[in-house]
């Protein structure tokens, strides 16, 4: 007790003038550091601490100017994408090749607008001939084809028909009213058991390539079935195969009408062969189609 009471009265003997000057210090110094703390940054504006970033308006998509969404603006393309909102290319540098590239474009006003890239694998057997691809050939068919609908685990949110798989799903292989369509029930082989291939990591979700069946054509049997980008990124019977989040992406986005374009980049774009045996849609040209995994 004693000490601080001395402390307390030593600092009562302070002379006025004394304790003026000080007050003024204490003054000018909490006034010098308040005005630290509430600096503007440099550009005006209030601070939101040491960790603030500028803000800034995302950037409004504009037409490409190389790569697919540039040769489909120019009209390089060989197959019809009709009035597709979207088209996603599914390219590889020549038949042969097991490995695509993914290319996501918007169409504006005046083109299509790069959405986004990624990595993907196809067929086995590399890409097939123009809607004409062939069953347990392997391959991946080349043309156009929309998308209409999807399948998985769960409905992601999108504005396609879309089945959330039990175990009763399943894809039709066998010619009757099921071939190449979703069902529910018994299947028999060749009809794929769309829940198990899911519980492997392969149809956590997918996308429906309409190729060999409604509403772009007919389904015809003998001719590839069971076409989707799916997630795995593995070679396949004659899918596209992709990791999950670029399925959801396609999923999140797709309406119905959107497009696939798949093949060899000689074989979509005018201006050349994918290889030296001349188009894949050359009626001379042997070669056989898919089936997917």
């Amino acid at each position: 007790m004693k000490g601080p009471l001395r402390r307390h009265r030593r600092a009562t003997s302070v002379t006025t003038s004394t304790a003026v000057v000080m007050v003024a210090v204490a003054i000018t110094t909490t006034v010098a550091m308040a005005g630290c703390m509430v600096a503007p940054p440099p550009a005006g504006g209030p601070s939101s601490g040491p960790t603030a970033t500028a803000s800034r308006e995302p950037l409004e998509p504009t037409p490409a100017t190389s790569g697919p969404c540039h040769r489909l603006s120019a009209g390089e393309v060989r197959f019809d994408t009709g009035e597709a909102q979207r088209v996603v290319f599914a390219l590889g540098h020549q038949r042969e090749t097991t490995e695509a590239t993914l290319t996501s474009c918007l169409r504006l006003q005046d083109g299509y607008a790069e959405e986004w890239v990624q990595p993907a694998r196809i067929g086995s057997g590399g890409f097939g001939p123009v809607d004409t691809t062939e069953v347990d050939t392997l391959q991946t068919p080349t043309g156009s084809y929309t998308m209409t609908e999807g399948f998985g685990r769960e409905n992601p949110g999108t504005e396609l028909e879309y089945h959330e798989l039990s175990p009763d799903s399943h894809w039709g292989g066998r010619p009757g009213p099921h071939f190449n369509q979703y069902f529910e029930g018994d299947g028999q082989w060749p009809d794929e058991g769309l829940w198990e291939l899911m519980e492997e990591g392969l149809y956590e979700q997918a996308v429906v390539v309409n190729f060999n069946r409604p509403p772009d054509t007919e389904a015809i049997p003998g001719l590839s079935f069971a076409i989707f980008l799916h997630a795995g990124m593995a070679e396949s019977w004659g899918c596209v195969s992709t990791d999950t989040d670029t399925v959801v992406r396609v999923l999140h986005n797709a309406v119905p009408g959107d497009r696939f374009v798949l093949g060899a980049e000689g074989d979509v774009f005018t201006g050349g062969s994918a290889t030296t045996e001349g188009p894949a849609d050359d009626p001379a040209e042997s070669g056989t189609g898919v089936r997917n995994q």
